[in-house]
Order: structure tokens, then C-alpha cells, then sequence
């Protein structure tokens, strides 16, 4: 899921001290750290002597603690903040799996840490009378997976325990700023005041009113180098929450258990020069550097046994970060990123940075956030692939910023500087589409807000004249959480569900008309073919279900959700479901019925399509079986389990983000692994590992799949890939131009750019014709000019590729007997064949003359064993007026200067050349020339007749065009062609220049 800027962001500034220092020269507006409560709304910035507390939408600073000069002068200054943390899985030696389950519904006071420099720690509570439900409902951020609720502890749960909204009064007067939590304008009116629902609070969120508490002081003996603090039962089962802390000193790193913030007891690990405690994989980790070699010294902590296991690193320089993503241990170092795969316990990845960076954070598992010592901001993925930069040094960018820190959740970021001021960025959201319909292309979509931005090739997509349209939400309200949207493959249905409300609706792209159902969990859904949504559902007596719903463009505005269902599968009780996919097949694989012949059915059946379910003990397939009307849509008959696989606890599917079926196997994308599933016997599967450090597959299409795999775009076919073979095509990746979206048909690779100033930020597609590089590696293999012909000549850009080959290898001195095979092979239509066989050769060869230098011209023209005369002949014998428009144009450039340059250089790849004109070639013999005489071009364009026969063609073409625009083009050139021939008969010693007049005069009439 990645993320690109909105706009420029809001500037905000922190505000001036209430208090005074006593003289203490110390200034309290630098922003020291920052970080996000979600759960409460709430943004935290600490200053040398304060600590702030902001609601985070609508940003508001709600409370402030000061400190006093004494305090600063016993305790230090602020220095860094944590905040402790609620598990969502279980940590080895410290919470169980029980724990994790009562921690999610915790409702208790938010605490968070402030390490001074005197080696303190204060401990801060915040009280807000609002639960995670509540600001979940109120303000659509993304803390609470309704998938995950236990229904026992639900029915418990208050929803409504929430009746902190903010007053505010002025100043100087009793004037209320804001009452019930909303701004009161003026033209709200007296009594709008006393409303809690007014009628513009659907446009608005409400800001919550909550109390920063000083609770303790801590004091510790040693230097503090790094702290966690984490929440966790004195008893399970006693309601009884207490804090905990890991503290790491130089020495070793200490467990404190704390009951009421007192010690309660405590535990030491041995741990030398360690500098970052991380959490991953449920375990501890420390690193460190090794005392002796100052490597990196990565610990792994057994909390039971007071032990730790230690994997050495090379030295990298100085560390800046620890984190994990996606359950592996990603280090930051100054100029490099690591990655640590924690249950092979080894380097898994690594990428260098063209830059010194300061701060190195995730602002989500697909994103990395650095600012370098230059104060340049860096969005790079986790693999290294640089999605834009924000330069403050460049023309036109924003004001020179000086960044501290920053800090992120879900679609917001707050960049910090060290002179009081911040700014709030809102971003676009990807939403991954992970189902895959093989005859279509896969859309590209993001999210803002009410916006969904979404990008198609398909040139019969919705709203086509815009390369990225935008669809509004209609809805005013501003605390919607779309946790899934759907576009289907013809791009004519989008399904998305608020999950915040339990609204689904449904837009139907080309009459722009919105359905809504309400009253609905749905955990995640995805399109079968163009007309089938399946869902899979939570009820409300907590059963769950896996619906397939048909959907048709009209009719839904009269019917309930539940009559459009066609077929359902209940999961078992004691099964969670972790995924579903839904693959819509290229190839539709016919059936056989048991007991009778094919040609007696009434109907045929047809696998068409297939669900892959996921659950936490197996796998379940699930063909989809249709029949075919006469106009090629399918219509779904049943749903068939096809394969059934055991999963092993160990065996690492459970991250699975796609999988189809092949042969009798499956092929997996699992953890940024490509995998093949081989059936063994009845109930053995064997797993096989294909790819490793795939970022994301791009799409399926027909039997290939193309996929990003580190800093490569690669293009497979699924054959080959199940084979583990080589890959079709393998290229780079750019930086600031990702790809997100592929045209197998025309070879175009679509990349998205970010054009970023101080005034505003936009969104292009930048577009790569690769079918050059799909002919140059089939060349490599040894394929035949006439399987290449074959394979690629239909593709759109196919002569543009051939002409791109053929200048790049004039012009790295390659060898052109391949390439020019394949130019004379090359033809159009079979009308266009039969008029002019050399017309495309006429027409690649004429293009690539335009673009490479004259003094490359004797190579190809040899290579050709041609002349231009020759080319001009063949030209004027099919009536190619555009062929002999260029090479007119191409011949009145000509610098035979270059040429003479470059033929007595003497250069190696350019000995002496024979050339055989068209006399020569019917007799059979060949004659040599001199350089000078080689190309003959000056004699061309003073030969009266062949011009005039040239004239001749191109005013023909132009008097018989038919398009406006190509008229005037060819108009243009026959009037230069005149202009030259009277230049050539400056004396008006011949009547050329009177022919050329009177053949426009007669074409004109």
C-alpha cells in the first residue's frame, strides 16, 4: 500500500510558553520528538521543557504540560518520547495469546514516556472518556478490524461511553470558540450554539476534550539508551491492567514490572553496547555493535531463560533506526538498509542510499520515509525503489525546511522542524486490488478522503479523456473509512464498503448512479468476471459467510443485497479465515459429466473461474463452473471444492496475498515470495521456492504475469515461472517512475510520477514502450525471424520497435544482419502487403535516417547492400508519399562533411564498402566507389526528372487527402520542394521551376 502526497502540506506552528523560565536561556519551540495515539485521536510533540497534546483530526492542540527551570535543572531537558503499546500478537516470555485477545478491547488511560537527558523518565497519562469504538465511529480512522471482534467481549462493549466534547472560550471575553466540540461561527446563529447536531456537522468532526496528567517521575541509575513500554495483565482474567517497561542501559537490557507505577519486580539480560530494542516476530530484539570488530550484533532474547542468541552484520556505519515490517528486521544506517529475515536469521535484502539520511522510519509496511543531512525528504519502498523526493533546493520547491522527526498514521504525516513549526500532509492511499481477472487489466487505485483517484489502460475505461480520474463519494461527511474498494474488469462496476457505518455502495461507472446497502460487516470482497461480487461476511449472531452475489446494472435501486446471492459457504467455528482470492480465467477449461457425452448436453459447462479461501488450518479451492451465452458472458451454475490443502503451522502461507491453480499444484505469493505448491501423495504438499524479494505482482494476464522483484520490472510466463526458468524480459526500475500497470497487447509499461512544488502536487503517468526489449531478448535466445515476425508483428509498436533496434545497434556498432531480416520481413496489412511489399521497410529504414547522424549512414545503407537512389525508387514504384516526404526532408539535411570526417578516420567498424546499385544488381556484378561517391545524395537532389517525379507523388497525395491535417502537411512539404527546386535553377536556365508550377496548378483546380 503505497502513498503519495495530496498537496503541499498545512504549515502550523507550535505555540509560545504560558509560563517563563526564570531567566533560562532555552528555546522551547524546538520540536524534539513526535508521535500518534490513533486509538485516541491524538498527536504528541515534545519540546526541551513541554509536551504538547494535539487532536489529530481536525487538528487542534487541546493540552500542554510546562515544565518549570527547577524541574529542568533537576530532571534535564526532553529529549526523546514513547509511548507504551498494546500487543496484537503474542510476545514470547512476556504476553500470551489470551492477553493479546483482552488487550485489543483495553478502554483504559493512554500513557507515554519523556526520556530527559539526566536519565528520567516521565510518565504522562492521558484521560479521554472515549473508547476505540467510538473514535473508530466518530472519525473513520482505521484502528478497530471488525474481523477481529470477539463477540462475548462485544456485548459488553459501551459504544456510546463518549461525552468529552471540547468547550473553548476566548480570551478576553466569555465568547464560546468551540462548543461541542465544533468551531461556532457566526453565521451558525445563537441558537446553533446549543445544538449538538447542527446542519453542518455532517461536514465536520468534532474535537474531543481529554486531560494530560503528570503521573510519575522515574529515576534510573544508569544511561537510559532506549526504552519500551508495553501494557499487560497482572493476572489474566482480573480486568487489571499495569504498565511494564524494557529499559536498555549500556550494560544489559532490564524488564521492570510495574503495579501502579511502583516496581514491582524486575529481570536483567546481560547485553553489551546495544543501542535499539525492536519488537518482531513476536520476540525481543536488541541491536548492538560487537565490542571488539564494532559490527552489528543483532540479539535475540530468551525473556524466560535470561538469554539472548547474537547474529553478527558486516559494519555499516552509524545505526539510526530498528523496525519491523512484515515480520522481518529492517536496520537503517546512514547510507544503507538492511533487512534481517528473522526465522532464517539472515540478511534477506539490502539496498544503498545515494544520500547521508538522519531519520530513517515506516510510515506504513510498504513505505519508507527518510530525510537526508541536505533535509531532503525520501519515499522509497522497502526494496529500495525511490517513489519521489521533495528537494527544498530545487527551483520552485517548497521553502528550505529544517525536519527533526516525524510521524504517521494511516493517510496522515507530520514532518517536524527544529524551529517550532510543522506541517500535516495528507496522502493518497493505494488500495491493492488482489484479485485478478486474466482477460483484463488490473486498475490502479487511491484513495483520499471522499476522492478515489484510479488508473486503466483500457482505452474504453470510464472517463477515458482523463488519464486519472477522480470519483466523488456522495456523501458530505468527512469520517468515512472505505476499508475496501472493488472495480471490476470492464470497468463498468466499483464496490466499496464503509466500515465505520456498514454502508456498502455500489457505483455503476457509466451512468454515474450510486446503490447503498446498509447494515453490513463485510470483511473483504472481490469481482468474479465483470458481474459477480464475493463477499465474505460477518452476521450478527457472529457466524461467518462467503457469499457470491450477482450484481446487474439495473435493477439494484428495487431489491435487498441478500436476493442477489447465488451461492454461500459457511466457515466452520473453529476456523478463522485469513484471505480470500478470486482469479477470473483466461482460458475457460471445458468439463465432463459423469455418465454422458458432450454432444448430448443441452448446456456445456465451464470452469471459468476460481476462489482460493485461507483459512488458519488449510487452503480451499473452489472452481467456479458456468456456461456460455451467445453473447460470451458467463453464466455461474455452481461452485465445485476442488483442492484442499492442510497448512503446517511452520510452513509460512499464512501471509498469502494471491494464489491461482496450475497443472495440479498451486502458484502462491506469499511473504515477497513467489512459491510452488506440488502435490506429493493424497494429503503431502511440497512447497517450492521460485522467487524471493518480489515487492508486488503487477498483473496476470492471458498465461503471463508480470511482477516487480527488487529494483527489476520482470515479465514471465506462467509456464516458464512454474518451470523456474528464466524470465521473457528483465529491465530496471527507474527512480521517481514506479510502475503500476501493464499493457501486454500494445508492451507498455506504465509508471506513476509525482510532480511535487510549493504551490501544488500532481499525479502523472509516464508510459515505456518495452516491446524492443521483448524482440532484442528473443534475438538473444536464437529465435527466427519468422517466430519473432509471427509472435510480435501485430503489436502496435512494432515497426517503432524495429526502428529502435536498428538505430541503437548503427549506433553501438552492432552487428545489423538480424535486425534487418527482420525489417524486410516486417509487413502491414495483407491489402497493404499485396499493393507495396517494402512499405514498412521503407518506412522504419526512412525513420531511422532521420534520427541517427549522417555519418552513420554508410553502415546501414551497406548493411542494405542499397543506395538512396534506391530507396527513392522504391518509394516513387509503390506511391509511398509519406516514405518520399521524409526522405526528402532526411536528403535536404544531408552533411557530407560528416561523412567524409568519419570515413577517413579509419575507424574499424567502417573499412572501404561496396555498393551495388540497380544496374549492378541485374547484372549480377558489383563495383566499387570512393567515400565521396558512396551515397550519392548531391547527384539525387540535382537530377531534375527524379525530383519532379517526386513532386509529382507528394502533390498527388496531398490533392486526394481527405484528413485536414495531413493535407496541410503534405501541401507544407510540396511547397518546400519547390522552394529547393528553384534554388537548384537559380539562373532560370531551365523550365523546371514553370513544371513544378504548372503540376501544382493542375492539382489545384
Amino acid at each position: 500500500m503505497q502513498l503519495w502526497p495530496f498537496s503541499p502540506p498545512q504549515q502550523f506552528s507550535v505555540s509560545k510558553r504560558a509560563s517563563s523560565l526564570d531567566g533560562l536561556p532555552l528555546d522551547d519551540n524546538e520540536i524534539v520528538g513526535t508521535l500518534t495515539l490513533p486509538q485516541s485521536n491524538v498527536l504528541i510533540m515534545a519540546t526541551p521543557a513541554r509536551a504538547l497534546v494535539y487532536n489529530l483530526k481536525p487538528l487542534a492542540l487541546v493540552a500542554v504540560h510546562e515544565r518549570t527551570a527547577s524541574s529542568i535543572e533537576e530532571f534535564g531537558l526532553n529529549i526523546s518520547l514513547r509511548s507504551s503499546m498494546t500487543f496484537d500478537n503474542p510476545i514470547n516470555g512476556l504476553v500470551s495469546k489470551k492477553e493479546t485477545e483482552f488487550l485489543a478491547w483495553y478502554k483504559g488511560k493512554l500513557v507515554f514516556y519523556v526520556i530527559t537527558a539526566n536519565n528520567f523518565l516521565l510518565t504522562y497519562q492521558i484521560l479521554k472518556n472515549s473508547t476505540q469504538m467510538t473514535t473508530f465511529k466518530e472519525y473513520g480512522l482505521p484502528i478497530i478490524d471488525p474481523s477481529n471482534f470477539d463477540e462475548d467481549l462485544e456485548q459488553d462493549y459501551d459504544y456510546n461511553a463518549d461525552d468529552d466534547t471540547l468547550t473553548v472560550f476566548e480570551k478576553n471575553n466569555s465568547s464560546r470558540m468551540i462548543q461541542n466540540g465544533y468551531v461556532a461561527t457566526k453565521d451558525k446563529g445563537f441558537l446553533g450554539l446549543f445544538s449538538t447536531h447542527n446542519e453542518l456537522a455532517a461536514e465536520e468532526v468534532p474535537i474531543k476534550n481529554l486531560e494530560l496528567r503528570l503521573k510519575i517521575v522515574l529515576k534510573f541509575d544508569f544511561d537510559v539508551v532506549d526504552i519500551v513500554g508495553f501494557k499487560k495483565f497482572t493476572e489474566i482474567g482480573d480486568g487489571r491492567y499495569e504498565e511494564n517497561l524494557i529499559v536498555l542501559y549500556p550494560h544489559g537490557l532490564q524488564l521492570l514490572r510495574l503495579v501502579d507505577f511502583k516496581l514491582s519486580d524486575s529481570t536483567l539480560v546481560k547485553i553489551e553496547r546495544g543501542l535499539k530494542i525492536c519488537v518482531c516476530n513476536e520476540d525481543i530484539y536488541v541491536v548492538g555493535n560487537d565490542p571488539q570488530s564494532n559490527k552489528t550484533l543483532i540479539h535475540q532474547l530468551d525473556i524466560s531463560k535470561l538469554s539472548s542468541e547474537a547474529f553478527m552484520l558486516c559494519d555499516n556505519g552509524p545505526l539510526h533506526s530498528t523496525f519491523q515490517i512484515k515480520k522481518q528486521l529492517v536496520l537503517c544506517y546512514e547510507r544503507k538498509v538492511v533487512k534481517f529475515d528473522t526465522l532464517s536469521k539472515s540478511v534477506c535484502f539490502e539496498f544503498n542510499l545515494p544520500f547521508n539520511s538522519r531519520v530513517c522510519k515506516p510510515i506504513n509496511d510498504d513505505t519508507l520515509l527518510f530525510i537526508s543531512d541536505k533535509n531532503t525528504l525520501h519515499f522509497y519502498t522497502t526494496l529500495g525503489n525511490l517513489l519521489f523526493l521533495i528537494d527544498h533546493d530545487s527551483p520552485h520547491s517548497y521553502p528550505h525546511y529544517n525536519y527533526s522527526d516525524f510521524t504517521s498514521f494511516s493517510n496522515f504525516l507530520v514532518t517536524t522542524s527544529k524551529r517550532g513549526e510543522f506541517q500535516l500532509w495528507e496522502l493518497w492511499k493505494e488500495y491493492s486490488q488482489t484479485h485478478y481477472d486474466f482477460r483484463n487489466t488490473k486498475v490502479y487505485l487511491l484513495n483520499r478522503g471522499n476522492d478515489i483517484l484510479f488508473y486503466s489502460p483500457q482505452s474504453d475505461a470510464p472517463l477515458s479523456h482523463e488519464i486519472l480520474p477522480v470519483i466523488k463519494l456522495p456523501l458530505k461527511s468527512l469520517n468515512n473509512y472505505i476499508s475496501t474498494i472493488r472495480i471490476n474488469g470492464n470497468l463498468k462496476l466499483m464496490a466499496l464498503f464503509i466500515s465505520n457505518k456498514n454502508l456498502l455502495l455500489i457505483h455503476n461507472m457509466e451512468t454515474n448512479v450510486w446503490f447503498n446497502y446498509s447494515n453490513l460487516t463485510i470483511i473483504d470482497m472481490h469481482w468474479l468476471a465483470n458481474n459477480y461480487l464475493v463477499v465474505h461476511l460477518k452476521h450478527e449472531d457472529g457466524s461467518r459467510t462467503l457469499q457470491c452475489l450477482r450484481i446487474p446494472l439495473q435493477g439494484l435501486e428495487t431489491k435487498e443485497l441478500s436476493e442477489f446471492v447465488i451461492w454461500e459457504y459457511s466457515v466452520p467455528e473453529n476456523e478463522r479465515v485469513v484471505s480470500f482470492h478470486v482469479n477470473t480465467l483466461f482460458r475457460y477449461k471445458p468439463l465432463k459429466i459423469k455418465g454422458k457425452e458432450p454432444s448430448k448436453l443441452a448446456e456445456r459447462y465451464f470452469k471459468t473461474a476460481e476462489i482460493i479461501l485461507l483459512t488458519d488450518t488449510r487452503l480451499l479451492v473452489f472452481d467456479a463452473i458456468s456456461t456460455i451465452d451467445i453473447s460470451g458472458v458467463n453464466l455461474l451454475k455452481r461452485f465445485h471444492l476442488y483442492i484442499k490443502v492442510e497448512i503446517p503451522n511452520d510452513s509460512g502461507l499464512a501471509d498469502i496475498e494471491w494464489a491461482m491453480s496450475f497443472r495440479e499444484g498451486l502458484l502462491i505469493y506469499a511473504g515477497g515470495k513467489i512459491l510452488r505448491l506440488d502435490k506429493m501423495d493424497a494429503d503431502e504438499w511440497n512447497s517450492v521456492k521460485l522467487l524471493s524479494n518480489v515487492e508486488r505482482i503487477l498483473d496476470v494476464q492471458k498465461d503471463q504475469i508480470f511482477l516487480l522483484q527488487e529494483n527489476r520490472y520482470l515479465y514471465f510466463n506462467i509456464t516458464d515461472l512454474w518451470d523456474n526458468q528464466n524470465s521473457v524480459l528483465e529491465r530496471g526500475i527507474e527512480d521517481e517512475e514506479y510502475p503500476v500497470a501493464v499493457s501486454p497487447a500494445s508492451a507498455i509499461l506504465h509508471s506513476l510520477h509525482c510532480i511535487f512544488n510549493k504551490d501544488h502536487s500532481k499525479l502523472v503517468v509516464k508510459h515505456e514502450i518495452y516491446l524492443d526489449k521483448l524482440i532484442l531478448a528473443r534475438m538473444q535466445v536464437g529465435a527466427s525471424v519468422d517466430d519473432i515476425t509471427t509472435e510480435f508483428h501485430n503489436l502496435k509498436h512494432y515497426k517503432f520497435a524495429l526502428e529502435k533496434i536498428l538505430s541503437s545497434k548503427i549506433l553501438e556498432h552492432g552487428d545489423l544482419t538480424q535486425i534487418l531480416n527482420l525489417v524486410k520481413s516486417c509487413h502491414g496489412s495483407l491489402d497493404q502487403s499485396l499493393r507495396n511489399p517494402n512499405s514498412d521497410m521503407l518506412e522504419i529504414v526512412s525513420n531511422c535516417l532521420r534520427k541517427i547522424e549522417t555519418k552513420h549512414w554508410r553502415v546501414l545503407f551497406s548493411s542494405l547492400h542499397m543506395t538512396p537512389r534506391d530507396l527513392l525508387a522504391l518509394c516513387i514504384e509503390g506511391n509511398e508519399a509519406k516514405m518520399l516526404g521524409i526522405l526528402l526532408l532526411v536528403f535536404l539535411n544531408f552533411n557530407g562533411e560528416e561523412l567524409l570526417i568519419d570515413s577517413s578516420s579509419g575507424s574499424k567498424w567502417a573499412p572501404n564498402l561496396e555498393v551495388i546499385d540497380e544496374h549492378s544488381q541485374e547484372a549480377g556484378h558489383e563495383q566499387e566507389t570512393t567515400n565521396s561517391e558512396l551515397l550519392g545524395v548531391d547527384k539525387i537532389l540535382s537530377d531534375e526528372e527524379l525530383m519532379l517525379r517526386v513532386l509529382n507523388i507528394l502533390v498527388s497525395s496531398a490533392a486526394g487527402a481527405t484528413d485536414p491535417n495531413r493535407a496541410s502537411e503534405a501541401w507544407d512539404l510540396c511547397f518546400q520542394l519547390v522552394r529547393f527546386l528553384r534554388e537548384l535553377d537559380k539562373q532560370n536556365s531551365t523550365s523546371l521551376v514553370q513544371k513544378a508550377v504548372q503540376m501544382l496548378q493542375q492539382h489545384t483546380k
